[in-house]
């Protein structure tokens, strides 16, 4: 038996030290899908960017079913998108054949960019319905830069629409998120309208024109952005549970997206009103180790996974951003865009090269501890 007792002893080291079955990579790896290029028009581009997605080892897709005031759904509130046939369903289509493929389907809406200049809008369009709603540049035209037209996010009005927007969807369909984009002002200037500036008169007393650079009048400006927010978290809560709510965070700085562009994403983020962000590290540098140092310390308890530019880069550049966020704490990446990265013949290298590299294995979604329910399919325990 003494004979044995090394030999046994050997034996219990080396099961110790043998793997128990490899253990499946845990990383949110999401891809926008834009209604500006192919992907969403019918059935059979819808089959073939999930195909894609899920070739790729993608595990999410945020599908922009809102682009501007108008629906890639069946909605009762805004009009169809003129791209569609009358009896297609892009969200629907791409809802099934996700889940079937082990895919999240995050809803992403445009939020106050409304239309263009250069659209024709029926009557039922928002800014047609309400054109006291809009929010007029300083030199008090009709257009932002480049014909963009935007509701103004202090309407009260319009903090009323959005939310009934994102209830339609969530009322009818089983989407696992609702991704907000543009949620936000272009900056510290616009004229507002004149339905904001009276509230805001009303609510602070004050009688005079505050000028763009006001502390108040930016105060009150950037609580309107979040109050909108939490309502929809509110009302999201109430009518899909499951799902969650995230943002597009227009810039890498925090302290600069609030003072700037009214957008407080690290509030949000803090107070819980956000499932998690995409902070926009949008960058042709091969290092963006500046920019995660910046928003990965506004991650709070929440999920923060990182918007990358990948269409402005060569393959090697994203291969490297991808690694220097994992290596930096982040909980994944959403990489911009499917028509730069797989639908443009071009791009097929580029995306063969990233499922060989970084991609090389599937990953399970992060799950996320704040939420009780049991995790969902492909989501890590």
């Amino acid at each position: 038996m003494r004979r044995l007792y090394p030999l046994l002893c050997l034996a219990a080291i080396i099961l110790a030290l043998a793997p128990c079955g490899a253990q499946p990579m845990v990383e949110f790896r999401g891809l926008y899908v834009d209604a500006f290029h192919p992907g969403l028009t019918n059935h059979e581009e819808v089959t073939q960017m999930v195909k894609a997605a899920k070739d790729a080892n993608f595990n999410a897709l945020f599908v922009q079913v809102r682009k501007r005031g108008d629906a890639y759904y069946k909605s009762s509130i805004e009009p169809r998108a003129s791209c569609l046939a009358a009896d297609y369903d892009p969200l629907a289509d791409v809802i099934t054949q996700a889940h079937a493929a082990g895919l999240e389907v995050h809803a992403w809406l445009t939020v106050y960019e409304a239309a263009h200049e250069s659209h024709t809008l029926s009557d039922s369009h928002v800014c047609r319905a309400h054109p006291e709603w809009l929010m007029p540049p300083d030199d008090g035209a009709t257009t932002h830069s480049g014909g963009r037209i935007f509701l103004d996010p202090c309407a009260p009005g319009v903090q009323d629409y959005l939310v009934s927007v994102v209830a339609d969807i969530a009322a009818q369909y089983d989407a696992d998120g609702i991704h907000l984009d543009g949620c936000r002002y272009l900056g510290r200037g616009g004229a507002c309208s004149k339905i904001a500036l009276d509230l805001f008169a009303k609510e602070t007393g004050r009688t005079d024109a505050p000028k763009y650079d006001d502390k108040q009048w930016c105060d009150w400006r950037r609580a309107q952005v979040t109050g909108l927010v939490r309502k929809i978290h509110d009302k999201l809560a109430a009518v899909r549970p499951s799902a969650r709510l995230s943002a597009l965070a227009v810039t890498p700085t925090p302290a600069k997206a609030a003072e700037y562009a009214f957008q407080d994403w690290d509030g949000w983020m803090r107070d819980g009103i956000v499932d998690f962000v995409v902070p926009a590290v949008y960058s042709t540098s091969s290092s963006i180790a500046e920019d995660l140092g910046k928003v990965l310390p506004a991650k709070h308890d929440r999920h923060m996974y990182i918007g990358l530019g990948a269409y402005q880069v060569a393959t090697e550049v994203a291969q490297r951003q991808i690694d220097e966020a994992r290596a930096a704490g982040a909980d994944g990446v959403v990489l911009y865009s499917y028509d730069s990265l797989v639908a443009q013949p071009s791009a097929n290298a580029q995306i063969r090269d990233l499922k060989t590299s970084v991609f090389a294995e599937s990953a399970a979604r992060p799950a996320m501890s704040w939420r009780q329910a049991a995790p969902t399919k492909g989501e890590a325990r």
